[in-house]
Order: structure tokens, then C-alpha cells, then sequence
């Protein structure tokens, strides 16, 4: 009789713990983080006796959470791909979308005021037609502007997510040393790490897997995770973290760089080009590559355009006889100190000398104590003339200041058409300084030189390119640019969803299936309960008997 009723007791708690696991499943089946608990029922054990063997009932064994390690690397991995080209196409969309607007673009602009100039060479001494080609170069300059500015937004607004990610990174990898923490504490003291403390270990090495590509070695009997970088640096080791900063280059103030602290506290730049997973990837690729190759060739496209127009006005006389001056004005070229220089001095002016040499780069200037050096953007050297107190190579003449002292390690940065979008604008205050006619006779009021400025869209300015040819083509490139990574993002997303699937499948919450186990313990509860009952039947039969 006390068999039956320990039998009994044994199953009503066995079948109350099992309901507590079901409806905690179906409670958190909602949450995308949590991980399936599995009760594991066993007997408790009983006596073997002459006539056979008599159990004791049943017990809880453990409970267990559903977890696979090989099909969460799997998702970690599928995760930072997507994220890589997503943090890419974000920004790369917006440049598609600019440039590519067909109704408001430098090319439409630039071909209406070749249009307004083949109105104007009919009577160049017209004032609405020279009124005209003054307001399309004012369009054409402003058009530019929005362009450049638009560029350098994009710029500012990469270095911010950049900035982010590396506080998310710097965030997630300390909760995940906090939770190791936590892990090996439990464990030590339960035997069990928590299931709990499991889940957000796994949601945070998720959400560090968005914005890097990471490696985890995980300890089976602890919980506790190690995380590297793929060249092996550590990121989370045990208890303690290594974080990454975010600050101006010391090359490019505008730009912002991360540098990996190591545990002595020295921060190290990272080489952007082995991040290849991660949003920060992403970002990184966008800014080196797609917002690069925008701002060099829209800035070139400026920048060769003002120096042709600029040196064809010059050739001719403007209504009111006097030689042409320019049409537009390019900002000053600017050589950039780096950050580490320790002379404190600067190099003089930057004149152009041959704009059809000027390159769309940036030049590192160096000085090693006695000669100095240029470096193209891609390393290469650069041969250099440096007589009589200047520097002179590909179109441009530095002064090196008399007096200026420099010491070895100084260096700079030079680009010359850097800016040149988004600083080029109207020279002339009127349609009159507009030089229509040549030099040699006929009136002010020919048309001859105007004749030789509408050549200039003919002419191959860029390499083998005409102006617009040059637009058209830094239109193709990123247009060509956003296809491919909207395509390798739709085939990531699929690779994601089903990495997701599979992990779900094996770890996540069925609603259904749960529903069907809650039933089937409130009828194994109920049964257990009869037993109860029936025992209880049984004692007061017993008791009963006189």
C-alpha cells in the first residue's frame, strides 16, 4: 500500500514538473532567442524480490536544452555574410540613387549648357543667350555641389555607423565575458549551467556575429565561450574582454579608423581589407571602394572640366573686349599633415602646372631626413622632381617652404582634385564676361571661340573618355556595384532563412507539438492522480474491515 502511494506521488511530480517545462516552452515560443527545454523522465529505481521486480515510480532525470553547436556556427556564419552586404548596400544605394537619377544629374546639366552654347553661337551677342549659358553654369556648378555634398554626407554618416559598430562590438563581447563569468561560477556550485544564461550567450554571440566575423570554441561542461578574430586575436577570453576603439586618422582627420587594444593597451590599426564578414566589413568596403571611386571620378570629372572651359575662355575676348578669365573656380588643393608628424611644418602652396596629368588620388608626401618621397594611393613610387625648393609630379608643383624645417618621418597626404565637386562654382558675375569671340579680329560679338568651347564635349578629357562618357561610366560602375550586391544579399538572405529554419527546427518552439505534450502530461498527471486515489480507496477499505 505505501508502495502504491509513493508511486503515485512520484508521478504527480514528475507529471507537475513536466507541465512547468511544456508551458515554459510554450510561454517563451514567441522569443527568438530562447532554446526548446526537453524533460527527461526516468524510473526511481525499486525492488527485486522472489516474485519479480517492483518499481518505485518515476523521476525527474533532467532537463535538457535543445542546442546544437555545429547548426549555430552554421547560422553565426550565414549571419555575418548577410550582414556584410547589407551594411554595403545600405550605403551603396544611396549613391546608385543619385547618380543615376536621370532627371536631375551633372550630365543632364552638363548637356544643357552645351545646349544653351549652341543657342548662344547663333547671335553671341544676344543677351538672353548669354544669360542663358550663365544660369545653366550656375545649374551645372550647383548640380556638382549637391553631388559632392551629398558624397561627403555619406562619408560622415559611414564613419558614425562605423563608430557604432564598435560600441555594439565593444558591448556584446563584455556581456559575453560577464556571462562566462557567470557560467563557470553556476557550474561550479550546480554541476548544470543555466539554460537561461545559455540563451543569451547564444543571442549575443548572434548579434556580434552581425557586426564581425568571429570564431567561438565553446566548453561543453561550463558553457563558457572564447572568441577570436580570424587571424586568432582574442575578443572574449574567459572573464575578460579586448576591445576595439574607433578614432580620426592620423592620415585623414575626416576619416575614421579602429584599432584593436590589445591587452598591453596599445591600440593597433586593423587591416581593413581582412575584415571580410560583419557589418563593419561592409562598411569598410563601401568606404574604401564604392564611396572612393565616386568622389575620385565625380571630383576628376570637375576637376578636368573647369580646367578646359577655364583654359578655353582665356583664348578668347568677352563681350566687352577684354581677355576671358575663368569660368569656374576650383577650391584650393590642400596637402594634409598627418597627426604623427613631430616638425609642426607645413608644405607650401600646390600649384597645377598640367591639369591632363592631374590624377584623382591621394598622394602620401614623405620626408626621411633627407629626401623626399611620393607614394601613390595603391604604394607605388612616384617619380618625383624636388629641385629648387619644390616638388614636381603629375601635373602639380609643391613649394617646399624656405626655412621650414622637417624631420624625418614627416609625412602628408595630397589629392588634388579632392573637393572639387563639392567646391567648384561660377568665376564670371555675368553672361557678358562670357569670351564668345577669338583673338584674331572680327568683333567681340563672333562666335569662334564659343565655336571651340562646344568642341570640349568631344574631346576625351578622362583617359579615353569625353565628360559625360566619364559620368556614364561612374554611373555603370556603381549601378554594376549595387546590382551585385543586391544579388549576393537576396542569395544570403535565402542561405540565412534557411540556416535559421534548420536551427529552429532543432532548438526552437512548436506551438503545436507542445500543445499535444501539455495534453499528454495532464493525462498522465490525471492517471497519476486515479492511482492517488485508488490507494486512498484501498487504506479505507482496510480501515474499514472490523
Amino acid at each position: 500500500m505505501n508502495n502504491l502511494f509513493n508511486i503515485a506521488r512520484s508521478g504527480l511530480a514528475t507529471g507537475q514538473a513536466a507541465l512547468s517545462v511544456v508551458g515554459n516552452n510554450l510561454t517563451n515560443s514567441m522569443s527568438g532567442t530562447y532554446s526548446r527545454r526537453d524533460i527527461i523522465i526516468g524510473e526511481s529505481g525499486g525492488l527485486a524480490t522472489a516474485r519479480g521486480f517492483y518499481g518505485y515510480g518515476a523521476q525527474v532525470v533532467g532537463v535538457q536544452r535543445a542546442y546544437d553547436a555545429f547548426t549555430n556556427h552554421q547560422l553565426r556564419g550565414s549571419i555575418s555574410t548577410y550582414h556584410a552586404f547589407l551594411g554595403r548596400q545600405e550605403q551603396l544605394a544611396d549613391i546608385d540613387n543619385m547618380l543615376g537619377d536621370e532627371s536631375d544629374n551633372v550630365s543632364v546639366s552638363l548637356n544643357n549648357l552645351f545646349k544653351a552654347m549652341a543657342t548662344m553661337s547663333g547671335d553671341a551677342a544676344d543677351p538672353a543667350n548669354r544669360t542663358a549659358v550663365f544660369n545653366s553654369l550656375g545649374v551645372l556648378t550647383q548640380r556638382y555641389n549637391d553631388s559632392g555634398k551629398r558624397l561627403t554626407g555619406l562619408e560622415k554618416s559611414t564613419n558614425t555607423h562605423i563608430e557604432q559598430s564598435v560600441k555594439d562590438i565593444n558591448s556584446f563581447t563584455g556581456q559575453l565575458a560577464e556571462i562566462n563569468t557567470q557560467l563557470e561560477r553556476i557550474q561550479a556550485q550546480s554541476g548544470t549551467p543555466p539554460a537561461d544564461l545559455l540563451d543569451q550567450r547564444d543571442d549575443l554571440l548572434a548579434r556580434l556575429s552581425q557586426q564581425m566575423g568571429i570564431e567561438v570554441t565553446e566548453n561543453r561542461v561550463s558553457g563558457r565561450v572564447d572568441v577570436t578574430l580570424a587571424d586568432g586575436r582574442p575578443l572574449v577570453s574567459g572573464g575578460k574582454n579586448f576591445e576595439f576603439s574607433a578614432s580620426p586618422s592620423a592620415s585623414d582627420p575626416n576619416k575614421v579608423i579602429v584599432s584593436y587594444v590589445g591587452s598591453d593597451g596599445v591600440a593597433s590599426p586593423v587591416n581593413e581589407t581582412s575584415f571580410t564578414k560583419g557589418r563593419l566589413a561592409g562598411l569598410f568596403k563601401f568606404r574604401n571602394e564604392d564611396l572612393a571611386v565616386a568622389r575620385n571620378e565625380l571630383n576628376q570629372i570637375a576637376f578636368q572640366m573647369a580646367s578646359r572651359f577655364n583654359e578655353q575662355n582665356g583664348q578668347g575676348l568677352d563681350l566687352d573686349g577684354n581677355v576671358g578669365q575663368d569660368l569656374f573656380s576650383l577650391p584650393e588643393i590642400k596637402a594634409i599633415a598627418n597627426a604623427n608628424n613631430t616638425s609642426g611644418s607645413s608644405l607650401g602652396n600646390i600649384n597645377v602646372t598640367d591639369y591632363k596629368a592631374v590624377n584623382a588620388e591621394d598622394y602620401t608626401i614623405g620626408f626621411d631626413g633627407a629626401n623626399w618621397t611620393v607614394k601613390g594611393a595603391d604604394g607605388r613610387p612616384i617619380t618625383v622632381d624636388a629641385t629648387g625648393g619644390t616638388l614636381k609630379f603629375d601635373g602639380l608643383e609643391i613649394e617646399i617652404p624656405a626655412g621650414s624645417t622637417f624631420n624625418a618621418g614627416d609625412s602628408f597626404v595630397v589629392n588634388p582634385v579632392a573637393g572639387a565637386a563639392e567646391g567648384i562654382s561660377r568665376a564670371i558675375k555675368n553672361g557678358n564676361e562670357i569670351a564668345a569671340s577669338d583673338m584674331a579680329g572680327g568683333g567681340v560679338s563672333n562666335n569662334k571661340n564659343l565655336e571651340a568651347m562646344l568642341e570640349i564635349q568631344n574631346e576625351r578629357l578622362i583617359g579615353k573618355a569625353t565628360l559625360t562618357e566619364a559620368y556614364t561610366k561612374l554611373v555603370g560602375t556603381i549601378g554594376s556595384n549595387a546590382r551585385a550586391v543586391n544579388s549576393s544579399l537576396t542569395s544570403a538572405k535565402i542561405d540565412l532563412d534557411t540556416k535559421y529554419d534548420t536551427k529552429q527546427a532543432l532548438s526552437g518552439v512548436d506551438a503545436n507539438e507542445e500543445t499535444v505534450n501539455m495534453q499528454m502530461f495532464m493525462q498522465y498527471y490525471q492517471a497519476n492522480a486515479q492511482i492517488l486515489e485508488t490507494a486512498n480507496t484501498m487504506f479505507d477499505a482496510l480501515l474499514s474491515i472490523r
